[in-house]
C-alpha cells in the first residue's frame, strides 16, 4: 500500500471535493515551507559562516566564516505560522473527510507532523535570550520561540485517531451495506 495515492501538489478535483482539496495542498505546501526554513539557513550558513551553523558550532578549521554570523535567520512568527497553518489544515482534513481519504490518513499525519519536529531545530539556530527552552549540555543557550508549533503535533495525533477510527466504522458499514445488497431479501 502507498503511503498516499494522491499527487501532492493539486487539488485532486477528481478524487476529494474541492474543500478537502483545498486544505490538503495548503497543508502540503505549508509542511514544505516550514521544512524550507531549515534547509535554507543550513545551506546559507554552511557555505558562508564557514560551515558554522546552530550557535554552538565552531566554524571550519578548512574555510573562513565569508560574511558575519548569523547569514540567515528565521523569525518566530514565521516558523509559527507555516507550522501552524500545516498542522491546522491536515487536523481539517482528517476531521472533515470520509472515505475519499482513507488512504492519505498516514501521509496527513506524517507530512505535517514533520512542521513540528522541524520547528524545533529552527529554534536551535541562535540563541534566544527571551527562550525558556534550553539546549542540552554544559554550553546550553536557550533556544527561539519556533518550538512552540511542536506540541500541536499532538493535536494532529489526535485527529488522526479520530480519523482512523471513523475510516474503520465507514468500512464497516459499506461492507454492510453491500453484504445487504448480494443477500436475496
Amino acid at each position: 500500500m502507498p503511503f498516499s495515492t494522491l499527487p501532492n501538489f493539486g487539488l485532486n478535483r477528481k478524487e476529494l471535493p474541492l474543500r478537502l482539496g483545498v486544505l490538503r495542498l495548503v497543508a502540503v505546501l505549508s509542511t514544505l515551507a516550514t521544512i524550507a526554513q531549515w534547509i535554507i539557513p543550513v545551506v546559507a550558513r554552511g557555505i558562508f559562516n564557514g560551515g558554522r551553523i546552530y550557535y554552538s558550532n565552531e566554524p571550519s578549521k578548512l574555510y573562513d566564516s565569508l560574511l558575519p554570523w548569523p547569514v540567515l535567520s528565521i523569525p518566530a512568527w514565521l516558523t509559527i505560522t507555516t507550522g501552524l497553518l500545516a498542522i491546522g489544515c491536515a487536523c481539517a482534513y482528517l476531521l472533515l473527510g470520509g472515505l475519499e481519504i482513507s488512504s492519505d490518513v498516514s501521509f496527513m499525519f506524517f507530512a505535517p507532523s514533520l512542521a513540528g519536529v522541524f520547528a524545533i531545530f529552527i529554534a536551535a539556530f541562535e540563541m534566544d535570550p527571551t527562550g525558556v527552552i534550553w539546549t542540552p549540555g554544559p554550553d546550553g543557550y536557550p533556544i527561539g520561540w519556533h518550538w512552540v508549533v511542536a506540541p500541536f503535533v499532538l493535536l494532529l495525533l489526535a485527529a488522526t485517531l479520530v480519523s482512523a477510527a471513523r475510516m474503520k466504522r465507514l468500512r464497516a458499514e459499506r461492507r454492510r451495506r453491500r453484504a445487504q445488497h448480494v443477500t436475496p431479501g
